[in-house]
């Protein structure tokens, strides 16, 4: 695989004009895929993800964002999220995707009471001894803060740069309309409408609580004249922003901060700048102004809904002070009065349908979002043309097109253009139906007296100090908003949710870091079913504030403690702030193992089929959150299948699950090796490029003076030349169709072992061999070499620490994060003792007599189609699992979980959350060491003999012992075929199997051997 991947292009038979072609295509009873839109894997993945590294070399069509970005020292990484932002079209064939992870979105709720401003009060009495209500004085203004607050990730083991090859920055929708339509309601609306009302609140406002509104909810646009002065136009850049270090907001001017660097690992939040209400309004340049990333977030978020109190909108004007909850006005005899004051409500819901989105208090039919603009039914259960239905959460986020979006777009109900906000969208959009709403967000919370500050007292009626009360001279609102509830998505994390998760009660978590894993694009699930909840990465949480039966701030809600940030989880969730989960490789893998890290996703294909879309952007087919080595079942699969239909998809067409690991691992481990014989780095840490062919020159050269072993990194593989001259053999590999398939015939291996072993001291002596491996670890950013004295394994080519966090730092759990600002939260290598390594052996014996005897290397890696715990993982990681390796992790108790949730496989849902995350040890890390030296079948064999010379009594005259080793070598017993023909092969088009054309004489007796020594032996040998 090293030398196919070194070429500038993979060869023809791995390409295809308008479809990937598949580690393993899909395959009928007659050989024809089923679909040859959706192949199993990726070979133009794998090779884009393998060269990763290399930035001297754009191959074609590739952008600046294809590689990494090396400062001489260490790399770096851009986003590469290669979509078209129509939907219309995914065309990942030039890059291997990557970009932030949205770990939380939430929206925080607050109300502000503010004075009503400019209407003084007249003096003059009505005839009926009354004040009109059209004075302003003793008015409050009820203001609404919808503030969202992203929470970002860097997952992978390079820093990342928050911006795409071209420089544009990543951005995302941020208007509640783009997700979940808002709608208000509320009994206060007493302003201007008469004399009698003045006294109290509107009877008819009283009784009818179910009268709804759309409300712009956004204070981001220029106000218009005429009846819009107070309401403004719906604004399209209200949905888009990008992300900067820092914003600042003055004088009606925003000064972007730079586009951060997120560092490997990291979590950062973002929320939007500090500013003045006036700023905010003022910086558009007129009520249609688009303005795509007018209004960027900055870094950090102080938990504290004070500074943005400028972006709260006024929803209610002028309700009188003496309506506040606790006004302590409720016992006032005012003549005339019939309804009780002090009960002013509000409440906020989530709009369930088109109908009920009316428009504005102002103009129920002139203000209304236009169905094109709300991305609440893109993906909604049963939606159809005919439909009406709302109920999807959806986020988008992408690289914004800042340049393409100039022209003034306007929300209205005439408008049905999309506006073009980004250039290339996220490849996983994230679409959470949960469904019909049980309750509102904002259930008739009372406007609280307690918001308003020294009202002062009242005096008597029609009396100075009551004109002074009424007009609000001696209150002063609070300046603050109170915070009242909040609504968004984030990613589960391993403790049952304490507050917020929808619906209450419930308990979805899963395997995150195995079959449910936010790093992959299978479970960004459409509908609401328990089946999709507990299967989807993501959980939905909302919750008024004013309803729980302990306060909810937003300091519980984004820290665990106060003190360290927690953003990966709620209350209850793990401490941490660095996470390295995804490798973006610094050279080619040297082992099939190594290749672990790759998404394992469909490659690129051309249609403007909307089903054929839906698919690339909600894959499923069971694709695990750990790739080629490891077998976990996945749930949705039963346990004997490698295909289920599970629907639990608005699309029908999305409920397919393919067990994606177990068919790739079969495709590769006996078909397929890694040789390390590969164009690589120059130097550790270098930006220069190492040639296949100097490689090669260097790892077959006869040259008594060269280092051999620097040619060949996998230092297992000795060369065997085959009598040939070097040169002929380095100009055979270095072909650019046809080398690959020769290079095994030059390579021996030295100290193969087979895996039907049943000898515990010969598993021990071959794991602890590994003893004292030097290995490479980031430093700074930069590979450095690691001189270990114990046994050591990492999920990456060069591990993101050089301490391994169960063993270095005792007394820190797993979920606790460390302290070291140095170290990750969760290192990914492992360190085993001694006695780890030997109970590991003695596991892997008993997996063998339970299991064994392995057919193959993939009967070996992967799991059994079969019901039990043969079933739910590979023999390498059961004996791993019994081993107690991972006992940091499974004796958590409350982290272990056995969901009912209707699962295929039940068995392969039950376990810890943490199965899989960075630190617990899983198979391909030690088959991505051992991997290459991994045999089923012995081809080194000792034969003795016995002869006899006797005479005709049968009296033996003499004996004799002889003992040969055969070898079993690469050639054909009949020199007709080339060694490299195979019996079968797999066309790799059309996934069959077929037979070659082997002579009878090798299809009878296959490979010659060679006897490699002979002797006689002695009596006493014997």
């Amino acid at each position: 695989m090293n030398i196919i991947f070194s070429q500038e292009k993979l060869p023809a038979e791995f390409r295809g004009d308008t479809a990937d072609i598949g580690l393993r295509p899909y395959t009928s009873e007659d050989g024809n895929p089923s679909d040859r839109n959706r192949p199993i894997g990726s070979w133009n993945q794998l090779y884009l993800w393998a060269n990763v590294w290399d930035s001297s070399t754009k191959r074609e069509g590739q952008d600046a964002s294809a590689t990494l970005q090396w400062n001489g020292s260490a790399p770096s990484t851009l986003i590469a999220a290669d979509a078209a932002a129509n939907l219309e079209m995914m065309d990942n064939r030039y890059t291997y995707m990557r970009h932030p992870i949205l770990l939380r979105f939430y929206s925080f709720v607050g109300l502000l009471l503010t004075n009503h401003q400019n209407k003084p009060l007249n003096d003059d009495l009505d005839a009926d001894g009354g004040y009109h209500a059209r004075a302003g004085g003793g008015f409050v203004d009820v203001n609404l803060a919808i503030i969202p607050v992203y929470v970002w990730w860097n997952p992978y083991n390079v820093d990342m740069s928050m911006q795409g090859g071209d420089g544009s920055p990543w951005g995302a929708y941020f208007g509640e309309y783009r997700f979940m339509p808002l709608l208000t309601s509320g009994n206060f609306d007493v302003c201007n409408i008469g004399a009698w009302e003045f006294y109290g609140i509107n009877e008819s406002w009283m009784k009818d609580l179910t009268r709804k509104y759309e409300h712009p909810m956004t204070p981001y646009n220029r106000q218009s004249q005429g009846k819009w002065k107070r309401w403004g136009m719906r604004q399209i850049a209200d949905f888009g922003a990008s992300f900067r270090t820092d914003t600042a907001i003055s004088n009606a001017s925003i000064k972007k901060g730079a586009i951060p660097v997120l560092k490997s690992g990291e979590i950062v939040i973002f929320s939007p700048p500090l500013a003045s209400s006036e700023d905010i309004v003022t910086i558009k340049r007129d009520n249609t102004d688009s303005y795509v990333d007018g209004l960027p977030f900055k870094e950090g978020w102080s938990a504290n809904p004070s500074q943005v109190s400028s972006y709260a909108v006024e929803w209610k004007a002028g309700l009188l002070y003496k309506n506040l909850s606790g006004s302590g006005c409720e016992n006032e005899p005012y003549s005339g009065l019939s309804n009780p004051i002090g009960t002013a409500t509000a409440s906020i819901d989530f709009a369930q349908s088109y109908e009920e989105i009316q428009g504005t208090y102002l103009d129920p039919e002139g203000d209304k979002t236009p169905e094109s603009h709300i991305l609440a039914d893109r993906f909604t259960e049963n939606h159809d043309a005919h439909s009406n239905k709302l109920g999807t959460f959806v986020m988008g986020a992408g690289l914004m097109n800042i340049s393409g979006n100039t022209a003034p777009i306007q929300l209205q109900g005439s408008s049905t253009e999309d506006p073009k906000a980004f250039e290339k969208y996220m490849p996983a959009v994230l679409n959470l139906n949960w469904g019909v709403w049980q309750k509102p967000l904002v259930d008739k919370i009372l406007i609280k007296a307690v918001y308003y500050n020294n009202p002062g007292n009242p005096g008597q009626e029609n009396g100075q100090k009551f004109k002074e009360w009424l007009q609000g001279k001696e209150g002063e609102p609070d300046k603050d908003p109170e915070f009242v509830a909040y609504y968004g998505v984030s990613v589960k994390w391993g403790k049952p949710p304490v507050i917020g998760a929808y619906p209450e009660g419930k308990d979805y978590r899963a395997k995150t870091w195995q079959h449910s894993s936010p790093l992959f694009w299978g479970g960004q699930m459409p509908t609401a079913s328990e089946l999709g909840r507990l299967y989807s990465p993501y959980q939905f949480e909302v919750k008024n504030a004013n309803s729980d039966f302990f306060p909810i701030t937003i300091s519980n809600i984004l820290s665990n403690d106060g003190t360290r940030l927690s953003p990966f989880g709620g209350p209850g969730a793990e401490q941490v702030n660095k996470i390295v989960a995804a490798e973006l490789p610094f050279q080619q893998p040297s082992s099939l193992a190594g290749f672990a890290g790759c998404r394992l996703t469909p490659g690129w294909y051309r249609s403007d089929s909307r089903a054929a879309i839906a698919k690339r952007f909600a894959y499923q087919s069971g694709v695990p959150g750990v790739g080629i080595g490891n077998a976990f079942a996945d749930p949705m699969l039963p346990a004997d299948k490698v295909f289920s239909h599970n629907e639990i998809m608005g699309d029908a067409a999305l409920g397919d699950f393919w067990d994606h690991g177990l068919m790739i691992n079969d495709a590769l481990w006996d078909s397929w090796f890694a040789s390390s014989l590969a164009a690589r780095p120059s130097s550790l840490g270098g930006t220069g490029r190492e040639e296949l062919k100097t490689v090669l020159q260097q790892a077959f050269s006869t040259d008594a003076s060269s280092n051999r072993a620097s040619g060949i990194a996998n230092r297992r593989f000795m060369p065997d030349l085959q009598g040939k001259p070097s040169e002929a053999v380095v100009e055979e590999l270095a072909r650019t169709d046809e080398g690959y398939k020769h290079a095994s015939k030059y390579l021996t291996v030295a100290g193969g072992f087979n895996v039907n072993s049943t000898s515990q001291r010969a598993w021990e002596a071959t794991l602890l061999g590994l003893k004292k491996r030097k290995i490479l670890y980031s430093r700074s950013g930069r590979p450095s070499v690691l001189n270990n004295s114990q046994t050591s394994f990492s999920r990456f080519g060069v591990a993101s620490s050089d301490k391994s966090h169960v063993d270095d730092y005792g007394s820190i759990g797993v979920t606790q994060g460390i302290p070291d600002g140095e170290a990750m939260a969760w290192s990914d290598l492992r360190t085993l003792s001694d006695t780890q390594i030997r109970s590991l052996a003695r596991n892997m014996v008993k997996e063998v007599k339970k299991r064994g005897p392995f057919l193959n290397m993939s009967d070996f890696v992967n799991r059994r189609l079969q019901s039990g715990e043969m079933g739910v993982k590979g023999a390498l990681q059961a004996a791993i699992d019994e081993s107690s390796i991972n006992s940091t992790f499974d004796e958590l108790s409350d982290m272990v979980i056995a969901p009912k949730g209707g699962y295929p496989n039940q068995d392969a849902a039950r376990g810890s959350v943490y199965t899989a995350a960075p630190g617990y040890l899983i198979q391909s890390d030690v088959l991505a060491v051992l991997g290459n030296i991994l045999t089923t079948r012995d081809d080194t064999f000792t034969v003795r003999a016995y002869g006899e010379l006797a005479n005709r009594e049968g009296v033996v005259l003499s004996r004799a012992w002889c003992e040969a080793v055969v070898q079993r070598g690469i050639n054909y017993v009949d020199p007709v075929n080339s060694p490299e023909t195979p019996a079968r092969q797999v066309n790799m088009k059309s996934g069959a199997l077929e037979d070659t054309e082997l002579s009878a004489v090798n299809k009878a007796f296959g490979r010659k051997f060679n006897i490699v020594s002979f002797r006689w032996l002695s009596p006493e040998e014997v």
